[in-house]
């Protein structure tokens, strides 16, 4: 199995007396032997798990034979995954279970050989829990549930309150109260009253109400848990982690010196293998020194919790507890050098970000990203703060490269997978999977709730977690984006395009506006009331008819331009293109129809280009482009199908693209699911023409073709388009999701490798639709910018249709440009050919013509 790089630290090669009996029992054939010498001396040196990891992964020569054989090398892959767990090596200790659980798989059928791997123990407690650890919650759950109905069909009740807790537990992580609060409930229903074994609920139930900020309930599970731990001989782990929620009560309630009576507790007692409780604490302790305002005690304590981790040469390592050690540094320095702070800030912010490209995220699993939103903003408050104070435009780009570095982090880390998917084909080596999971979504997105849904919902999660364990994704793909290459990209892009950055924090929003050298950024206390009047007004003019805006334009072009002076205080002087990265309820506000003046309809992208993008990092860090030109497949909807009525205009746009462009023609009602994802991968340009819907009934967003192609089914597919035009409605809509934007049909086609998408915001009228998109092409022919051509295309709208009825928004400002706006070309039909053609062809009437002259006057 291959490995992250940087758990490779030592490189050398085994000790001589490692190696000689190695060899020696190799040349012996003698496996068995060799799995439990190397087992033996892993606990009695846990350090060569990390130190002589390459070699332990080539130490097993065969695959084993007998069941002794068998047993030897099972528990040599699970000591191997302990003993890297217990120096918090969790991504390699991760790959070592999963080597145990396919091994698990493979020799179940054996009934002794089974019970004595013993799955739930063994493999799905440290396994869940280690994917818990790194936030890849769909595995966790996965596993987790797997256990409890084994452990239940083989009524093995001693295990089963640990196993409900570590199922807890992962939901806890993922911020899923509903099933926290239901999977406690039957943890304790299986405990017998007084029994030790409720001791880890209890904590569990003290930590959940801390977090949501309710002590009065934290402090009655935690005395709860106290009262009960005292039946304790010793101080078990259990009864160390009630300390330590009893410190983190203290400490928000400001007795801190009481704080830490019970952490120096923790501290004398914990194990010493038991890494997770000591760096813990040294988080408590250097936070309730921080509260006390004793910034060198804390510094101290959060650079124990780091000393427990082997940092890269960074300083960085890819554990959630590393960020939050790091943000412990970086506020304790706030006290002593601001600037100092600042780049542990960036630190903390980028190995968050690190961390979060392990997981195997896709759009519709319960995979959910970790971030810590709240220190994020800090962060960024901070080099917004010391831009103010010393004029330097470096600070506004480190803010810029925090606030950027904390969006998209599902979207990038899907495109990373999708080309690694391209390279290894995962897909296509595992088509039988991958037929069968895009089949499921759409049984799922097609089943009423139900018990029928969730045995759904439990079949995906099995095949999506067994694909994930093929994947094995190589140690080259876990990289960090250069904040040079970010640097270089802002200062060159910013010269040709203005770009506008937006995060909206629990506390203000942040605007950053660069443009011709020009560092511009502000700072808004009363974000709050700004949503809500963005909110009013999204609904009021684009979800409810044209009612609004035909009785009272003026007071359109009033509010847009009000909120357009709102986001973008510095209108005057803007280059005529302009690339916006929004941030949460901004996603839905199309900027293009918000007027440039007060009270007339001086759309703003009727002269700028607007493009936008879910991370400026999607485009700092763009592919080469390619200059040759690209002919169009063009899906029309022409006949009435699914219950959906034919669109004439689709019939025109093909027309239209077939006389300019070389096209390939398909009738999207015609059109399978297999035959579409075959066209995405041929790099031509993509047209489809048809129906979608994305609305808040449906389970899933979904195209219309011969089926219905569900989003769910669209996360496994590769892509190779350099543009797809959705000509449909609401292909741009979807749910927010923290961080990440609009989960919409469109955006899952730029995760996929599309460099740039046009989608629509909302119901499209079919004749504006038709009329834009003819206009687009038309202006991309000449322009090759695809941004500038939806610019274009508006603006010949605007001019054509002069009435304030018919310059209404709703019709002309639903589609907009999202991706790298690349340069590209389109494939002309040749005029010349035609020409040549047609010489040809006179050519020869007129040689027939002189041949049978001459005959006859022969």
């Amino acid at each position: 199995m291959l490995l992250l790089a940087f758990l490779l630290l030592s490189g050398a090669p085994p000790s001589d007396s490692l190696e000689t009996r190695y060899r020696q029992m190799k040349q012996k054939d003698d496996l068995e032997a060799c799995a439990n010498f190397l087992f033996d001396q892993l606990d009695a040196d846990p350090g060569l798990a990390v130190n002589q990891e390459e070699f332990l992964k080539k130490a097993l020569w065969r695959a084993p034979r007998t069941r002794e054989e068998k047993e030897a090398c099972y528990h040599f892959l699970i000591n191997t995954g302990w003993h890297l767990l217990t120096q918090r090596q969790v991504p390699a200790s991760v790959n070592w279970y999963e080597q145990a659980y396919a091994f698990y798989e493979q020799y179940k059928q054996d009934p002794e050989l089974k019970k004595e791997m013993d799955f739930e123990e063994y493999i799905a407690k440290p396994l869940g829990n280690n994917y818990t650890r790194v936030g890849d919650f769909s595995k966790a759950v996965y596993i987790q549930q797997r256990a409890i109905d084994e452990a239940l069909a083989a009524r093995r009740t001693g295990i089963i309150p640990g196993l409900y807790l570590n199922l807890a537990t992962t939901y806890f992580r993922m911020h899923d109260d509903a099933a926290l609060q239901s999977t406690i409930a039957l943890g304790l229903g299986g405990v017998t009253a007084g029994s030790l074994d409720a001791l880890p609920l209890y904590n569990l139930k003290a930590e959940y109400f801390i977090e949501a900020g309710n002590t009065d309930s934290a402090r009655t599970w935690n005395q709860k848990a106290l009262q009960l731990g005292k039946k304790q001989a010793g101080a078990s782990t259990a009864l160390l982690t009630t300390f330590l929620a009893r410190a983190r009560l203290l400490n928000l309630s400001g007795r801190h010196r009481e704080s830490l009576y019970y952490l120096r507790e923790i501290d004398r007692n914990v194990a010493a293998d038991n890494v997770e409780l000591s760096v813990e604490t040294a988080i408590e302790t250097g936070n309730a020194y921080l509260l006390m305002q004793l910034p060198d005690s804390a510094l101290a304590w959060h650079n124990k919790a780091l000393h427990y981790f082997r940092l890269n040469e960074n300083g960085l390592f890819p554990d959630f507890k590393v960020t939050t050690a790091l943000f412990g540094v970086a506020t304790a320095l706030l006290y002593k050098d601001q600037a100092e702070a600042a780049r542990w800030f960036e630190k903390a912010v980028l190995n968050d970000y690190y961390t979060e490209q392990l997981l195997p995220s896709s759009l519709n699993s319960n995979t959910a990203a970790y971030a810590n939103k709240k220190y994020s903003e800090t962060a960024i408050a901070l080099y917004h703060q010391l831009f103010d104070q010393y004029r330097d435009p470096e600070y506004l780009v480190k803010a810029l490269w925090l606030t950027e570095l904390s969006k998209g982090r599902m979207l990038i880390n899907e495109q990373r997978r999708t080309a690694h998917w391209k390279q290894d084909a995962l897909l296509t080596g595992n088509k039988k999977w991958v037929d069968q999971l895009r089949s499921l979504y759409v049984l799922l997105a097609e089943t009423p709730e139900g018990a029928y849904q969730q045995q759904i919902r439990q079949n995906i999660q099995r095949l999506e977690f067994e694909l994930n364990l093929k994947e094995r994704e190589s140690i080259t793909l876990l990289k960090l984006p250069s904040y040079k290459v970010f640097n270089n990209w802002v200062r060159t892009s910013a010269r040709s395009q203005t770009i506008i950055s937006y995060y909206l924090g629990d506390s203000y929003s942040y605007i950053i506006h660069i443009q011709n050298g020009v560092f511009r950024h502000r700072l808004d206390t009363n974000t709050q009331a700004h949503i809500k009047k963005l909110n009013g007004f999204l609904q009021r003019y684009f979800y409810t008819g044209t009612t609004a805006f035909n009785r009272d334009p003026g007071a359109y072009y009033q509010q847009s331009f009000g909120l357009l002076n709102t986001w973008n205080p510095w209108l005057a002087g803007t280059l005529p293109a302009v690339l916006i990265s929004p941030d949460r309820e901004l996603h839905n506000l199309p900027f293009e129809a918000l007027c440039a003046s007060p009270g007339q309809p001086r759309y703003w992208g009727a002269f700028t280009s607007i493009s936008y993008s879910f991370t400026f990092l999607q485009n700092a860090f763009s592919p080469p482009v390619s200059h040759s030109p690209k002919p169009v497949a063009v899906f029309s909807f022409e006949k009435p199908h699914l219950g959906f009525p034919a669109l004439p205009q689709s019939a025109k746009e093909r027309s239209f693209l077939a006389r300019r462009f070389v096209t390939r023609q398909y009738e999207a009602g015609l059109t399978s699911d297999s035959a579409f994802m075959a066209a995405l991968n041929t790099g031509n340009i993509i047209h489809l023409a048809s129906h979608a819907v994305a609305n808040a009934a449906e389970k899933q967003p979904y195209l219309v073709l011969k089926n219905r192609l569900y989003l769910g089914a669209l996360q496994y597919i590769t892509t190779r388009s350099p543009l797809v035009v959705l000509a449909a409605c609401e292909t741009g809509s979807g749910i927010l999701r923290q961080g990440e934007g609009m989960q919409s049909l469109g955006r899952i086609l730029l995760s996929k490798g599309v460099d740039g998408v046009l989608s629509s915001r909302w119901e499209v009228d079919d004749a504006a639709s038709g009329e834009l998109i003819r206009d687009f092409y038309s202006a991309l022919s000449a322009t090759t910018d695809p941004a500038a051509a939806l610019q274009k295309a508006r603006a010949a709208y605007l001019e054509k249709h002069p009435t304030a009825a018919e310059q209404n928004p709703l019709y002309w400002a639903a589609y907009f440009y999202q991706g790298n706006n690349l340069p590209l070309m389109i494939r002309q039909k040749r005029s010349t050919a035609i020409l040549l053609s047609l010489l040809l062809i006179t050519g020869a009437v007129i040689t027939a013509t002189l041949i049978l002259r001459h005959k006859r006057l022969l």
